[in-house]
């Protein structure tokens, strides 16, 4: 038996409503009605980054430090091109013209559940060789630090 949890078995949903402010918390986030987008073949990583900036002065070995602007993601995740309530939503989300935000769900096998909210763009139309599947990608931008839970 493994110790640790794959991806096998998680899904991924998008909300049709915008949410253009902050969500405040897991109930609030909980509380949203979400549509799953199925099959996501790759995702790419969540999470926050933040820029470390420095200042030099004359009379200082080494530079000042301190915390800058943290930038919650900009994952790409791809599916199988498949028509679904999901993708329909997906599609209208990313239209050039639509600049809000939506929330997000990502729910693994055992439970945990990962919330955020941003912008999507897209989709990216996949080619590759001749064995590949017909895909799609979008690009989300987290614009809120994830909320982690059950």
């Amino acid at each position: 038996m493994a110790d640790g949890i794959t991806n096998f078995g998680g899904t991924f949903a998008v909300t049709a409503i915008a949410a253009n402010t902050d969500v405040a918390d897991k109930a609030a986030y909980a509380a949203l009605v979400y549509t799953e987008v199925p099959n996501v073949g790759s995702f790419g990583d969540t999470g926050v980054s933040q820029n470390v900036v420095s200042y030099s002065t004359w009379d200082r070995n080494v530079a000042a430090k301190g915390k800058g602007e943290a930038d919650a993601g900009s994952p790409t995740v791809e599916f199988l091109d498949v028509a679904s309530a999901g993708m329909t939503i997906m599609e209208t989300n990313a239209a050039v013209d639509n600049a809000n935000s939506y929330a997000f769900k990502i729910e693994w096998p055992d439970g945990t559940i990962e919330y955020n909210r941003g912008i999507v763009t897209g989709p990216m139309r996949l080619k590759g060789g001749n064995e590949d599947f017909k895909r799609v990608s979008f690009n989300l931008g987290f614009s809120q630090v994830p909320i982690l839970g059950p």
